[in-house]
């Protein structure tokens, strides 16, 4: 939340940032910079701006030296809205670096601030509380705990509501709408997300129906609905070509998805050939990356090997590379456990399936260390399933067990149900597995009883487990 500017040039360059033009929004606080008579105050909202702008940029490193400007000369204003406002810019920054335990330390001491503050009843203090709960909401997302996450939301919400400030309204019902996908509720994510677009539209705020319009393709996608996904995804991009939108990309991205949910390569490939001209621009990392990881799942499309051979190198260089984003990195390695699972079932070759078990241990580590909890659940039925292929019963079971106690103790209720689903289904299945393990069957076979393509069909759907760029 922007404090409130006084100086022209200051505005001036928030202007430029609302309309994302960020890199004209940082020559105009440049000049800015150069001042000598400026007050605490305008230091104050000079830092802040400067530090916003960096985080769009995704500049996190250099946006946290601006913010810790901020939060000094916040002391020195001796104002808790100030300084609680560069708390909760300093948690965004620490949740863009993955540093979960810094930024709840920053939403800790916010609260510790609220707690003290004197003004409960105004109007100020229940916009800030209500953006410290959405804050530490974001965060409880982050870290997987859903259930805590949809209680700070409502709560803030409910304060949104209170004092009809449009923009919390937005944003609590955009995570909500996020959150309740995430916990795989589709029915209850699209109505929140639906709510987030006619909140935006009423708002005209641009940049926010892009991203209900890519919200919502996303879960119609999930949904199998991919022509409604399509519709609402070309509607999102169109609004980024009239705004030179930063978001282009990603909604690009999603609808590619979508194309190839249809099988429509054509149209896939039409649209990544855009997506080159973004790219060649080099004004986020992130672009490349994920227009190289499109690369491969065209060239995996190809059902002849050189393609493949093609696509697993690609996966590997974005899985190798330190500076990868942690949703393309998960997505890398769960298409090249894809790609040897395939080669497993043509081939029936079990050295195929020792290939995959370094990058199963990298997305659980991965998985683990970030907090995906849903990632994790279904690495664990993955895991279980391919102990059944070799005839590893009481491995399975214990892996189901693992999944499912994960999956309860986070919220991830239909994520449960489905886990005890796959508990039913082998105990069903017990005398078919034992017919097979004296027959010997052949690993196709195997790998169809249980229903190894079904489960990493679900993993190939990585936008599950963005927790950054997909929040729009």
């Amino acid at each position: 939340m922007l404090p409130s500017l006084n100086n022209q040039v200051l505005k001036q360059a928030e202007k430029l940032k609302n309309n994302w033009k960020l890199k004209e929004a940082l020559n105009v606080l440049d000049n800015f910079e150069k001042k000598e008579d400026l007050t605490t105050h305008e230091r104050y909202q000079y830092y802040f701006l400067k530090s916003s702008i960096l985080i769009d940029l995704l500049a996190s490193k250099e946006a946290m030296k601006f913010a810790d400007l901020a939060y000094k000369e916040s002391k020195n204003l001796k104002s808790d809205y100030q300084i609680i406002n560069v708390l909760m810019l300093k948690s965004q920054i620490f949740a863009s670096l993955l540093k979960p335990s810094n930024q709840l330390e920053m939403i800790n001491e916010a609260e510790e601030i609220l707690v003290r503050n004197n003004q409960k009843s105004s109007q100020e203090f229940k916009l800030m509380k209500g953006h410290v709960l959405l804050i530490k909401g974001c965060y409880n997302f982050n870290i997987g705990d859903l259930n805590s996450c949809l209680r700070f939301l409502g709560k803030a919400s409910q304060l949104a509501n209170e004092i009809n400030d449009k923009k919390l309204k937005i944003l609590t019902t955009k995570w909500l709408g996020f959150t309740y996908g995430i916990k795989g509720e589709s029915d209850r994510a699209l109505e929140f997300i639906k709510r987030y677009l006619a909140l935006s539209i009423e708002l005209n705020d641009k940049q926010e129906i892009i991203g209900a319009y890519n919200a919502l393709g996303m879960e119609f996608t999930k949904k199998g609905e991919i022509n409604q996904a399509i519709n609402h995804l070309e509607k999102g991009l169109s609004i980024c070509e009239e705004i030179n939108s930063w978001k282009t990309f990603i909604v690009a991205t999603s609808l590619f998805e979508a194309y190839l949910s249809l099988n429509s390569l054509e149209k896939a490939q039409k649209l990544q050939d855009r997506m080159g001209e973004l790219v060649r621009r080099g004004t986020y990392k992130f672009n490349e990356q994920a227009y190289r990881l499109q690369e491969a799942a065209l060239l995996k499309r190809n059902t002849d090997e050189i393609s493949r051979s093609n696509a697993e190198k690609i996966y590997k260089e974005v899985a190798d590379k330190e500076t990868t984003f942690i949703e393309f990195k998960i997505d890398a390695l769960v298409n090249l456990c894809d790609i040897y699972l395939t080669r497993l079932k043509e081939t029936s070759n079990l050295k195929e399936l020792d290939k995959i078990q370094p990058y199963i241990v990298k997305i659980r580590f991965i998985a683990e260390n970030e907090g995906v909890y849903t990632l994790l659940v279904e690495m664990s039925t993955l895991q279980a399933k391919l102990k059944l292929v070799i005839f590893e019963f009481k491995e399975a079971q214990g892996l189901l067990t693992q999944a499912l106690n994960i999956a309860h103790m986070y919220g991830l209720n239909l994520l449960a149900n489905r886990v005890e689903n796959e508990q039913t289904e082998l105990s069903k299945n017990f005398l078919k597995w034992e017919k097979l393990k004296i027959s010997g069957g052949k690993i196709a076979e195997r790998m169809d009883l249980a229903r190894v393509d079904e489960q990493i069909q679900i993993l190939l759907q990585k936008r599950n487990y963005l927790k950054g760029l997909s929040s729009s």
